[in-house]
Formats: C-alpha cells, structure tokens, sequence
C-alpha cells in the first residue's frame, strides 16, 4: 500500500505536466451565450461579449450566441453541411430564450476557416432577423475574420444583432437593406421631377412667343393660285423600327432570398461561406 501511494505521488507531476499539453478544447470557455472551444478569446473578451449576450436576452428575450470550434465537421463544405452542424450544436446544448427557443447562432470555424448563421423561431411573426441583416452580419464580421481578428468579428457580430433587434422592438418589422433602384426612384421624384416640368413649362411659354411654324408638307410652300394639286401622297423612303425586350418575371427566385434555406422545425440558416 505505501509502495502505491508512493507511486502515485511521483505521478502527480507528470499527470499535471500532461494536463498542461492538452489541446485547448480542454481549457474551453463556455457562458450561456458564448462559446469558445478552442480558447481564442481573452478571458476579457470572453467576458464582454458574454455580457452582450446576456443584455440582449433580457431586454429583448431572445438568444443571442456565438460559437468558436475548429471545424464543422466532414460535410463543412456544403451549405447544409455547415447548417447540419449548427442545428445539432443548438440543440444538444438547449439553446434558445423563453417556451419557444428562440434565438440566432453565429458559428466559426477557425482552424477550417468557415462560417454559418441560423436561427430558430418557430412563430415567423417573432422573427427579428430578415436575411437581409443576416447576410449583413455575415459581410461585417467577415471582413474581421479575414484578418483572425476573433473579438472584433464576434463583437461586429453583437453589434449589428443589436441593430436588428432595436429595429422590430420599434417598428415590429424586419430590418431590411435600402435597395438603391428605390432610393433612385425617391431622389428622382423629389428633384428631378419637379426640375423636368420647370423647364417643360419654360419651354411652352417660349415657344407661344414664336410666330414662324416649319411646315411638314411641300404643299404649304406653293402658292394656292399658282399650281392645282389633284393627288397628294406622303413617301416614307426609311424605316425605323425599335424593339424593347420585356423582363421576365421569375416569381420562383428573388435576390433577398439567396443563399437562405429553409431548414424545418422553426429553424432557417444561411448557406455561410469561407474566409
């Protein structure tokens, strides 16, 4: 017995050194809301986008979270492969705020470099997130992770969530991407416009001072006593024809619902990306 206990006293060293050696799983960090799997936070950034999460589920009652891991899995290379991933983490972990589990999950995959977003709501009406702001959270962090910049693309992450909640706890809509066809047509209607029928009516009230008019017929030029015209006839020699394709109307598509997909259960996701 004392031979044993011996034993076991040199083998607390070696047993804390191979502790030390282990990957960095191990030493995890893991809030309600954020989740580092591969320590690469500070425990100061940890800790502040921890709390972010944790003030956006008690003023809007929604789940904010954010996943670092080192891959997501074999299938990381498809959309769904990447949503898969995302859905079965959300799950096996209970994440999710209040009876319905709603909430939105940002996953970053550092080692393979692959990113996705989805989100669970079962009632669409509660849904604060349109793909548009998704798609938006997305390209901001994306330009973060890029660089390996993991708290800035985590907190541009929180930041921009914070944007779309604040927008339908206002307005009870969706947050959505000003498109600059309609933003032509408002600046068009508000200047141009009223430019346009300025100088049309300028133009009229020159022309009403004019008192010589061209005449568009041979006829007009002779005198009535002169020549005694019996037939008159009008001879187009050119032709000009014009064509104008008209558009399709592709109802099956549509450019706000592109890379967006339905996963079922109340959850949707993105298709994600590389960075």
């Amino acid at each position: 017995m004392r031979n044993h206990k011996r034993l076991l006293l040199a083998l607390l060293p070696l047993a804390f050194f191979a502790l030390c050696l282990l990957p960095n799983t191990a030493l995890a960090q893991s809030g309600k809301y954020v989740f580092d799997e591969n320590n690469t936070l500070t425990q100061d950034e940890f800790n502040q986008l921890e709390t972010q999460g944790a003030q956006y589920a008690d003023k809007y009652h929604t789940g904010v979270y954010l996943l670092f891991t080192n891959s997501m899995g074999p299938d990381e290379d498809s959309g769904s492969g990447k949503r898969d991933f995302a859905r079965k983490y959300y799950e096996s972990n209970k994440l999710g705020e209040g009876s319905g589990k709603e909430g939105i999950l940002f996953v970053v995959a550092t080692q393979s470099r692959k990113y996705v977003t989805i989100k669970h709501y079962d009632d669409k009406a509660k849904d604060p997130f349109s793909n548009d702001s998704v798609n938006d959270l997305e390209s901001d962090a994306k330009s973060y992770l890029k660089k390996d910049k993991w708290y800035d693309a985590g907190n541009s992450y929180y930041e921009d969530v914070g944007v779309y909640l604040d927008c339908f706890a206002r307005t009870g809509k969706q947050w959505t991407k000003p498109h600059t066809v309609t933003t032509i047509i408002k600046i068009a209607a508000t200047i141009l416009i009223p430019l346009m029928i300025a100088l049309l009516v300028v133009r009229s009230e020159k022309n009403a001072m004019l008192t010589a008019r061209m005449q568009t017929e041979a006829g007009n030029y002779l005198d009535s006593t002169s020549v005694n015209l019996r037939v008159s006839n009008d001879v187009f020699v050119n032709r000009t024809m014009s064509i104008v394709p008209i558009p399709k109307n592709d109802s099956s598509s549509s450019d706000s619902d592109s890379g967006w997909s339905d996963m079922g259960g109340g959850f949707s996701g993105s298709d994600g990306g590389d960075f």
